[in-house]
C-alpha cells in the first residue's frame, strides 16, 4: 500500500509518503530509501489541462469532458468497502456487545490520520 501521509515532506513539508509492506506494517528503511532514490530520478510529469473539478463528496458517476472526450469519474464510498472488509476479520456483534456494556468505555484517537472517517463509520454509525 502506498498512501499519502500526514508526515511532513516535500519542498514545503506539506506532503509525505507512507509505504506499508505486505504485512501491513511500516516498510523497512532500505525499501523507503530506494523509493526516495527513485523519486529523485523523475525528470518530468504531465498535468492534464482543462480537467474540471469533481465533487468527491457526491458518491456516483460524474461526467466531464477532457480534451474533447467525455469521461466518467466514479466516486466511491471507500468507508463502505473498509467496513465490509473489517466485518470479515472481526465479530461486529461481539464488539457491539462490549461497547454496549455500562461498565465499558473507550476513547479512539485517529491522530489526525485517515482512519478517522472509518472509525466514525464503525463506532458512531454502526455501533
Amino acid at each position: 500500500m502506498l498512501s499519502a501521509s500526514h508526515n511532513p515532506g516535500g519542498p514545503d513539508e506539506d506532503f509525505g509518503i507512507k509505504f506499508n509492506s505486505r504485512n501491513g506494517g511500516p516498510s523497512v528503511e532500505s525499501v523507503t530509501e530506494e523509493i526516495f532514490r527513485k523519486s529523485k530520478e523523475i525528470e518530468a510529469y504531465k498535468v492534464l489541462e482543462g480537467f474540471g473539478g469533481v465533487n468527491t463528496s457526491e458518491i456516483g458517476d460524474h461526467k466531464l469532458t477532457v480534451e474533447g472526450t467525455e469521461r466518467v469519474v466514479r466516486v466511491i464510498d471507500n468507508a463502505a468497502f473498509y467496513v465490509d472488509y473489517m466485518k470479515t476479520l472481526f465479530d461486529f456483534e461481539k464488539i457491539r456487545a462490549l461497547i454496549s456494556r455500562p461498565d465499558f468505555s473507550m476513547c479512539f484517537d485517529a491522530m489526525h490520520g485517515v482512519s478517522g472517517p472509518y472509525a466514525k463509520r464503525i463506532f458512531a454509525d454502526i455501533f
